[in-house]
């Protein structure tokens, strides 16, 4: 009996640059979700303006996330900027005498040549204070000259700050991002079975965001975005296999083999021909009694020719390689029947019939 699975929880989301540069982790989410949308249009005509077809169109896929930590990285991906030291507003507390004081930092003028900062004095008094370039000293007027001052003024710190920049004509970056989450069932007793990723290869994010801040609670990271058509381009053991798409979805369950609880094997197209001095390779679905086929690399098959079922071989008609699925055609006219079994489940196999052509 097949068990019941529960994808449950939010996921654990990882986001990477288009050269595959890790940009940014959430591990405490409080949503992370997707939304998949199809748009479509009635065809109808006839008596009665009966529906005879309906075209399906617009397909779209947003996806949400809601990350309960601080997460800068997360914010630099959304509005697209890149990292840089910080500069920030900070400070200290320095002793005055005779007017004067000195910080230990380094201030820096935040826009133009001036370099302020805002000196408070022991009975609360605040008042701006301009520092000597590069040397952290400045003077205070007032009545007050001396004593233990609170200063704040602004700096650059190398080691303590890291800082992004919200452009006003920002581009949020595409990131391809992995959301990966539990997979649970109660047929079992560990409870976890396994996990679901969510793959998709090219994300344009939003560049929408809202920091709140509240006196009775945390502010949290959004993410927002929809993801954009993907191209896998050709492969070879595929070659037209070019469909693009938005996302992945892979379910991965615990302690398992790809040949577990198959009905079979086959080939796909059955019985082929090849030419002579010509390559084909076989592509082998595995076939399980729910669900979809799915192809099986050959790399995990093993192939055997001929009436012997020796691999390599055969009549002479034509070869097929042991792990490669390569079937090259010798002699025309003739053919070889092949044996495809499951390397390590060799109760799982199939066949077909090659005819060599010239």
């Amino acid at each position: 009996m097949a068990i019941k699975k529960f994808l449950t929880s939010v996921a654990d989301v990882y986001g990477y640059d288009l050269e595959e540069n890790l940009l940014f982790t959430a591990k405490t989410l409080l949503d992370s979700s997707i939304e998949v949308s199809l748009g479509s249009a009635p065809v109808r005509g006839g008596r009665g303006n009966q529906l005879q077809y309906i075209y399906y169109h617009t397909a779209e896929m947003k996806f949400n996330l809601t990350e309960a930590q601080w997460n800068l990285e997360l914010l630099g991906a959304t509005v697209g900027t890149t990292f840089e030291s910080g500069k920030y507003y900070a400070q200290e507390d320095v002793q005055v005498l005779v007017s004067s004081g000195s910080v230990s930092g380094c201030p820096i003028a935040f826009e133009g040549t001036t370099i302020y900062g805002w000196a408070t004095s022991p009975l609360g008094v605040t008042q701006r204070v301009t520092f000597n370039a590069n040397l952290g000293s400045f003077g205070v007027t007032g009545t007050e000259t001396s004593g233990q001052w609170c200063v704040r003024y602004y700096e650059a710190n190398l080691s303590a700050g890291k800082a992004i920049t919200i452009t006003a004509s920002m581009i949020p970056k595409v990131v391809k991002l992995v959301m990966e989450t539990q997979l649970n069932s109660a047929d079992v007793t560990t409870n976890k079975i396994g996990i679901v990723q969510i793959i998709i290869p090219r994300g344009q994010l939003s560049g929408a965001f809202t920091i709140s801040m509240k006196a009775d609670g945390v502010s949290n990271t959004p993410l927002t975005g929809t993801a954009l058509s993907y191209s896998p381009g050709q492969n070879a053991e595929d070659a037209c296999a070019v469909d693009s798409y938005y996302a992945k979805i892979v379910e991965v369950i615990d302690n398992t083999n790809w040949y577990d609880n198959l009905l079979s094997l086959s080939v796909a197209g059955g019985d082929f021909e090849v030419g002579v001095g010509n390559n084909e390779t076989v592509v082998i679905y595995a076939v399980p009694p729910t669900g979809a086929s799915y192809k099986v690399p050959n790399a995990l098959i093993t192939f055997m020719a001929g009436s012997a079922a020796t691999p390599d071989g055969g009549s002479g008609s034509a070869s097929i390689g042991l792990h490669t699925g390569v079937v090259r055609g010798i002699i025309a006219g003739s053919g070889m029947w092949f044996v495809a079994r499951a390397t390590s489940a060799l109760t799982i196999l199939t066949s077909a019939s090659v005819t060599v052509v010239v």
